[in-house]
Formats: structure tokens, C-alpha cells, sequence
């Protein structure tokens, strides 16, 4: 396997969670629709029969199911996404690792979380420079500490900085709540971002390191 195979795999890996995205929305709004006709069915023999209930107090358990469905989908896949990307993300360093037979793996590096690990190994032990994706790192860092305010806070954003603040204020399908810093994915599209944005730091890390390799002769 040549390292720009990577780059196909990505697509094996991240093009199946963006199609159950739309997919699920799919059937969420279905729901959603389903649910209005059932109200609106119900309020209309109301109107026959006064001393029915409310539509909402008795359908009040499914609305508020339904009302939760998005949420656990974009928080649920959030992760799921994050995942993927670290599990891609010590794949690339291990097959570097071993084609350069290298004793010392991303895992043996001291980092607080994967993708530390990943980035101080290629830098480090790789020697490969990453200074020009600065920019794309700090992007990436913010949606690492999104994901630890849903895995770990739910999804409240602990102690977040000014810059952070504004990265989720300014991002389509993310809202936070001004009072309590707690966070709702509201839309796929805020998803579909995050996988394009992780996928394209994967491949441009993959670019540099055949770039660096080449110029010093050692590229595999």
C-alpha cells in the first residue's frame, strides 16, 4: 500500500456516514410530518367534540421524542465522525512507522489524546514540518474540544476561549446557549463540514509528508 492510497480510503470511510446523514434526516422529517398530521387530524375532531384533550397533551411523549431525534443523531454521528478520524489519523502514522522501521510508534508518544500523539510523532520522529498547517490544526483542536464537551459535559463548553466562542457562534448548524455555553448540533450541515475539514487535514498531512520525503530522498 503507497501512501496516497490513503487517500481513497477516506472516502470508503467518511462518503457512508455523510449518505446514512441524509438518509436519517430523511426519515426524521418524515416523522415530523407524520406527527403534524396526527395533530392537526386530532385538533380538527376536537373541534367537533370539545371535551377531548389537548392534541399535545396526548401526544405529548412522541412530540417530545421527536423533538429529540436530530439532536441524538448530529451528537451520536458527531462522535462517531471524531472517532473515525483519530482511528485514520494513528493508521497513517503506523503505516509510516513500519515502512520506515521505526521503533517508536505514535502510541509511544506522551500527548493528553490521539491526535497529539499523531501530530508530535510526524513532527518529531517523522521530522516531517507541519508549521504551514497551523491554521488547519487549530481548527481541528476546536472540534476536539467540542467532542469532549459532548462525550465528557454534555455538551456544555467548559472554560472556552474567546476564539472557540466565536468559531461555534460563526459556524452553520451549531448553536450555544449564552447562559449555560451548552452547544446543539441543529443541522447535518455542520456534520458534513466537520468530515471535509478532518479529511482535508488528513490529506494535506499526507502531501507533506511525500513533499518532505522526496526532498530528502527517503519517500516509500
Amino acid at each position: 500500500m503507497y501512501l496516497r492510497e490513503f487517500e481513497i480510503v477516506y472516502d470508503f470511510k467518511f462518503d457512508p456516514i455523510k449518505s446514512y446523514l441524509d438518509k436519517t434526516q430523511e426519515m426524521i422529517h418524515l416523522q415530523e410530518i407524520e406527527l403534524k398530521e396526527k395533530l392537526n387530524k386530532w385538533d380538527k375532531e376536537r373541534g367537533e367534540n370539545p371535551e377531548r384533550p389537548n392534541a399535545i397533551d396526548f401526544y405529548e411523549s412522541e412530540i417530545l421524542n421527536c423533538s429529540e431525534f436530530a439532536n441524538i443523531l448530529n451528537q451520536s454521528i458527531y462522535l462517531t465522525i471524531f472517532s473515525t478520524f483519530e482511528n485514520e489519523f494513528l493508521k497513517l502514522c503506523a503505516w509510516c512507522q513500519y515502512t520506515e522501521n521505526l521503533n517508536i510508534g505514535p502510541k509511544d508518544i506522551k500527548d493528553q489524546n490521539y491526535i497529539g500523539q499523531c501530530r508530535k510523532f510526524i513532527t518529531k520522529v517523522l521530522n516531517v514540518k507541519l508549521d504551514g498547517l497551523n491554521q488547519e490544526w487549530n481548527e481541528i483542536r476546536k472540534y476536539q474540544i467540542i467532542r469532549n464537551s459532548i462525550a465528557h459535559n454534555g455538551g456544555i463548553l467548559k472554560d472556552a476561549k474567546t476564539d472557540m466562542l466565536n468559531f461555534v457562534k460563526h459556524a452553520d448548524g451549531i448553536l450555544i446557549d449564552s447562559k449555560s455555553s451548552k452547544i446543539e448540533i441543529n443541522s447535518i450541515v455542520f456534520l458534513k463540514t466537520q468530515i471535509d475539514t478532518l479529511v482535508d487535514f488528513l490529506i494535506k498531512i499526507i502531501e507533506e509528508i511525500i513533499r518532505q520525503k522526496e526532498m530528502d530522498g527517503t519517500n516509500k
